[in-house]
């Protein structure tokens, strides 16, 4: 497994009231990269960063557009937009993902106990978009409105099998034939995070609901609910203790774009994403984190969790643990941005990925 990435950066320099009155400018860090993960292989492409501040309030915390493209080895095509944006006062806070991808997949079966021997490729292809709108309540408390839409406009499965012979068939799979899901929800955020990119203290905490329904076009009938809890520890003066606590809830007819996977570049690295996928997912982590010299740093990560059909099903039985190690790259010392290369192992699995700012 390799990981080879380089790194670009450029400033672009405009008039210093136009940021804060501290004079920061607006940055772009841009890279193409090579890399290998559990669910890309060997994957060629590249990333940006462009990041900023709004109003002249120096306390405003950083935002940022982040940028991804992909194609892969194994003819998966991935392109993605995510952006935070705070405006002046942080009296709004603008949340956005986006993303359109031709993915070749695999699946093991719903639920925890899926067997390896189960897994059957599928391919998809899929526009996503989740824009988030947030008011300031109060000082680092938010309530918003997010509207979520999935469009799985292509989904083949069976690899050439009898009709019922899939484990999609075996299993009555929603979503097996394609999908979209549309919904409205609500968001209630506390940050209280230093930074953004590589938070060193505070709590964060968000909950979001969204109910999925035909009235918005939706073509299956579920209500989703989300918990992201974090809590980051000082350690001295150079380290840092970080935790998070993620609950992923549905309750419906859910299809299989949308159910709740164990493993990704940021949760239980070292899984293949969708090697264990259900209505439900219960997972936590920790992470230490520390310079070691110049712009270099290390961090240590470990964590566990499971997914459920239903609710009464979830236990602290049968988890999936997590662990592995890490190093980083300070491109902006002053924002705390850095590059990240992690090395993660799970059950039988293991991974390698590379990110820009850290998992959590």
């Amino acid at each position: 497994m390799l990981l080879v990435a380089l790194h670009a950066e450029a400033q672009i320099p405009i008039k210093q009231d136009s940021i804060n009155k501290s004079g920061n400018k607006r940055t772009l860090f841009a890279f193409p990269a090579i890399i290998h993960s559990p669910e890309l292989s060997f994957a060629f492409g590249g990333a940006g960063n462009y990041y900023f501040r709004m109003g002249h309030d120096s306390t405003v915390r950083t935002s940022f557009i982040q940028a991804l493209g992909l194609i892969s080895l194994r003819k998966q095509l991935v392109f993605g937009v995510e952006s935070t944006i705070f405006f002046p006062n942080e009296r709004y806070l603008l949340r956005t993902q986006a993303s359109v991808s031709h993915f070749p997949d695999r699946f093991w079966g719903l639920g925890n106990t899926s067997e390896a021997a189960n897994r059957e490729k599928y391919t998809i292809g899929q526009y996503f978009l989740f824009p988030q709108l947030l008011r300031k309540l109060r000082n680092n408390l938010f309530l918003g409105v997010a509207y979520e839409f999935q469009n799985v406009f292509f989904f083949d499965y069976g690899n050439g099998k009898p009709a019922g012979e899939s484990i999609f068939d075996q299993e009555n799979v929603a979503g097996r034939n394609g999908s979209i899901v549309s919904g409205l929800g609500l968001i209630f955020l506390y940050d209280g995070r230093n930074n953004t990119f590589n938070s060193s203290s505070g709590y964060y905490f968000s909950y979001y609901i969204n109910q999925f329904t035909p009235v918005l076009g939706s073509q299956f009938t579920f209500l989703s609910q989300s918990l992201d809890a974090r809590k980051y520890i000082p350690v001295g003066e150079k380290y840092v203790l970080a935790f998070q606590v993620v609950g992923n809830f549905a309750h419906g007819d859910v299809p299989v774009r949308s159910l709740f996977n164990i493993g990704s570049s940021s949760m239980l690295r070292g899984y293949y994403e969708g090697r264990y996928a259900d209505k439900n997912l219960l997972a936590a982590q920790t992470e230490f984190r520390a310079p070691i010299i110049w712009r270099i740093g290390v961090v240590g990560f470990a964590g566990v969790g499971r997914v459920s059909h239903t609710l009464s099903q979830m236990s602290f039985s049968a988890l999936k643990e997590s662990y592995g190690l890490g190093l980083r790259y300070s491109v902006d010392k002053k924002e705390k941005l850095n590059l990240r290369l992690d090395f993660g192992w799970g059950k039988h699995s293991n991974g390698i990925y590379f990110n820009l700012a850290e998992a959590f």
